[in-house]
């Protein structure tokens, strides 16, 4: 379960995920730099949390997992860039195990705004 984290615990953690040569370094293409973070509104996110309540109960326990991704080979200016996205999760039980799985039937939440390259489109 997610806790809330102190400022300098938070920027500790973006230093580490930015510092060069380390897992998030900016990598850089055809004049952009990749993105290091994502932007969701409240609104949208409420929205989004209103579709996952609606479709799946209670006791079900609804959930969001957060996932790295990239855009891959996909044509277009995010070719090769990072994105962040939302994946709704639900509890599911086994004889064995009870844990949060995955809810494939639902959609997953992506397209929040970005620092670089898609919103400010930055040059270096």
């Amino acid at each position: 379960m997610g806790k809330r984290i102190p400022t300098n615990v938070a920027k500790e953690l973006f230093s580490n995920w930015t510092a060069v040569g380390g897992p998030g370094k900016a990598i850089s293409r055809a004049g952009y730099r990749d993105t290091f973070e994502s932007w969701f509104s409240l609104t949208e996110l409420k929205e989004y949390i209103q579709y996952l309540e609606d479709n799946i109960t209670p006791e079900q326990n609804p959930g969001v997992r957060v996932y790295f991704g990239s855009y891959g080979n996909q044509p277009g200016p995010q070719k090769g860039f990072s994105t962040i996205f939302l994946a709704p999760t639900r509890e599911v039980s086994s004889e064995e195990v009870v844990q949060n799985s995955n809810d494939y039937n639902l959609d997953a939440y992506n397209s929040g705004g970005t620092k670089w390259p898609l919103r400010l489109l930055i040059k270096i």
